[in-house]
């Protein structure tokens, strides 16, 4: 037994199809503007954070370098720590966004109580000044560090980097983030670390 569909049931039977692959495609287009900005925002949003990430590894790093390099020595010049400065900015390449705050001092202990006998600021034209007031690392200035870390009548090294950091190119976020990292050294070549300059107990 055959059945024959009739030209007009056809044309409803295409024309139904067709309006559903029309409604298909409104709501897929409806699903897509609703999921695209979330997908977006998660994009740069991981992007940011991967950005964040890998220039606060550097601070790290040049906080590392520049406190290690210090400590190598048993005296300093501003010379020398604007040379010591150079070769820590270059951990930096290629974020050079922004010039980052480089900080040398050193620590000794007074009555007991570890505090700031000197300390510089090496400025992004290598030249150095005593840190501001208000700074953790001002002379006078106590620090948390463990006493065992002093020789008999020595010093420790401290090596500190601050960067401002902002978006490298999504500009996701418009705030500015401060990354900071700080290291302390015991001098390899004397008991302190001694400053041109600068008269100190042992220096």
């Amino acid at each position: 037994m055959s059945v024959r569909i009739s030209l007009k049931t056809r044309f409803n039977c295409l024309l139904e199809m067709a309006r559903n692959r029309a409604a298909e495609r409104g709501v897929s287009a409806v699903e897509f503007a609703l999921i695209a900005p979330l997908m977006l925002l998660m994009l740069f949003g991981a992007s940011e954070v991967s950005q964040v990430v890998s220039v606060d590894r550097k601070v790290t790093l040049a906080a590392s370098t520049l406190g290690d390099l210090a400590a190598q020595a048993d005296r300093v010049s501003c010379t020398d720590l604007a040379q010591i400065a150079a070769v820590t900015r270059s951990v930096f390449a290629p974020y050079t966004a922004t010039t980052p705050s480089l900080v040398v001092a050193s620590v000794a202990l007074q009555s007991g109580t570890p505090k700031v006998e000197w300390s510089q600021e090496i400025d992004g034209t290598g030249g150095c000044a005593n840190v501001a007031g208000g700074h953790a690392l001002t002379v006078g200035n106590t620090v948390t560090v463990d006493n065992g870390l002093f020789a008999a009548n020595g010093g420790v090294v401290v090596g500190e980097v601050t960067l401002q950091y902002t978006s490298l190119g999504t500009s996701f976020s418009s705030n500015t983030t401060t990354l900071k990292e700080r290291f302390y050294f015991r001098p390899r070549k004397s008991a302190k670390l001694c400053l041109t300059g600068v008269t100190t107990p042992g220096c």
